[in-house]
C-alpha cells in the first residue's frame, strides 16, 4: 500500500500543521504483474478484507480491522445466503503482497472505488489485469474529514485523490507514464468523469454500473442528490473526448433518466446492459462466494467473467493500441448470441 499525505490540501483543520492528518491521506493500493512467486503464500480473501479498516480509519488496531472483515464476511454471507462466512475469508486468492516491482513498462489503471469503499471491491478484477500486463492504482474512497462519504460534497476529495495517484503513480519506473485509464465502480463513475474532465492525462475511462447513468424516482433521496452532484464542478462532459465504455446492470423501469454518455463529447462510447445482472456483478463479491464455495453455483451466470473480458479487451485496445475493433465485435457476438441476456440500448430508449 502506498500511504502519501497531498500537501496541497488539508484534512483535520481542526488540528495543528503537526498533527499526523493534518494534509490529506491518500491511500493506494498497487497491483502489478510479478515474476513467479510460488515460494510466498498468497493472500486470502481475508487478508484483503483486514487491509480495509486501514484504508478507512486512520488509528485502528489490527484487532479491530480484523473485527471489522469478520462483519463484512457475515454481511455479504447472510445477502448471498452461505452458510458459513469463514469460508469468504479463506478464499484464497493468487495476489501477494510485499514482492519485488517488475521490469520494463506498463500502463496504469487508476480505479476509483465505490462509496466507503476500497479494493476488496474488485481483486478478482486487478488480479485479471495485472497478468494481461497493467499495473493498477486502486484508490480507497474517503472523503472530507474524518473520512466517511456521505454526501455528493465528498466526491470532489475523491476526485482529487484521483488525480493525485496519477501523478504519484506514473513516476514509478515501472509504469508507462503515456498510456494511463481510469475505471470504476458504481458512485466511482461519477469520480473518474470528472477526473477525465480535469485531465487530458487519460487515454480512455471504464464505468461499471456507475452513478453516471441515474433513474429518476426511483429514490427520491438519492435525486436531489444526484443533481447536487451534477452541479459540482467540473460539469462539462462535452469536454470528455477519450474512449469510454458504461457496464450496466438491469434497473427497476423509471419515467425518467439522466444518461451521462449522451452528453459527453467522445465518438468512442460503448454500453453494455446485463439483462438481469445486479449492482454486485460488477464487483469481485458473488465471484469470491461462489468459489469459496462450488455448491453456491454460477450466482452471478457468467456475468463477472464476461466483465473481466470485456474490461482487458477495452484496455488492450486504447491503452495498448491492439486489437482495434475488438471491443465492438465482442459485444456484437455477444448480444447476437444471447439477446436475452444482453443489450446495448440506453435506459428508455
Amino acid at each position: 500500500m502506498y500511504k502519501n499525505f497531498d500537501s496541497t490540501r488539508k484534512f483535520d483543520t481542526t488540528s495543528n500543521e503537526k498533527a499526523p492528518f493534518y494534509y490529506r491521506p491518500v491511500k493506494i493500493d498497487l497491483f502489478y504483474p510479478s515474476p513467479d512467486n510460488s515460494d510466498k503464500r498468497a493472500l486470502t480473501y481475508g487478508d484483503i478484507l483486514d487491509m480495509y479498516e486501514q484504508r478507512m480509519n486512520y488509528n485502528n488496531s489490527l484487532d479491530s480491522c480484523r473485527k471489522v472483515s469478520n462483519m463484512l464476511a457475515k454481511s455479504v454471507a447472510e445477502y448471498l445466503h452461505l452458510d458459513s462466512p469463514a469460508k469468504i475469508l479463506a478464499y484464497g486468492t493468487e495476489i501477494y503482497s510485499d514482492i519485488a516491482f517488475p521490469q520494463g513498462k506498463y500502463p496504469l489503471i487508476v480505479y476509483a472505488a465505490g462509496m466507503n469503499g476500497s479494493s476488496w471491491e474488485n481483486e478478482i478484477l486487478f488480479d485479471s489485469l495485472t497478468k494481461a500486463g497493467y499495473v493498477v492504482a486502486a484508490v480507497s474512497s474517503v472523503g472530507i474529514y474524518p473520512g466517511y462519504m456521505s454526501s455528493p460534497m465528498d466526491l470532489n476529495e475523491q476526485v482529487q485523490d484521483i488525480l493525485y495517484a496519477k501523478n504519484t503513480i506514473r513516476q514509478l519506473p515501472f509504469v508507462d507514464a503515456d498510456n494511463i485509464g481510469l475505471l470504476s465502480w458504481s458512485l466511482g463513475g461519477s469520480a473518474i468523469a470528472k477526473a477525465a474532465m480535469l485531465s487530458t492525462d487519460f487515454k480512455c475511462t471504464v464505468s461499471f454500473d456507475g452513478t453516471e447513468i441515474h433513474h429518476y424516482k426511483v429514490d427520491t433521496g438519492w435525486d436531489k442528490e444526484f443533481d447536487q452532484l451534477l452541479k459540482i464542478p467540473p460539469a462539462n462532459p462535452a469536454s470528455i473526448k477519450i474512449p469510454y465504455m458504461y457496464l450496466s446492470s438491469e434497473h427497476p423501469k423509471s419515467d425518467s433518466f439522466y444518461i451521462f454518455p449522451d452528453h459527453i463529447g467522445s465518438t468512442e462510447k460503448y454500453f453494455l446492459q446485463f439483462n438481469g445482472g445486479t449492482h454486485e456483478d460488477f464487483s469481485s463479491i458473488i465471484s469470491v462466494v461462489k468459489n469459496a464455495d462450488r455448491k453456491m453455483g454460477d450466482l452471478d451466470h457468467g456475468r463477472n467473467k464476461i466483465v473481466c473480458e470485456l474490461t482487458v479487451k477495452f484496455f488492450n485496445q486504447y491503452l495498448k493500441q491492439k486489437d482495434s475493433g475488438s471491443v465492438k465485435s465482442y459485444i456484437r457476438r455477444l448480444v447476437a448470441e444471447r439477446p436475452k441476456d444482453f443489450k446495448t440500448q440506453y435506459p428508455g430508449k
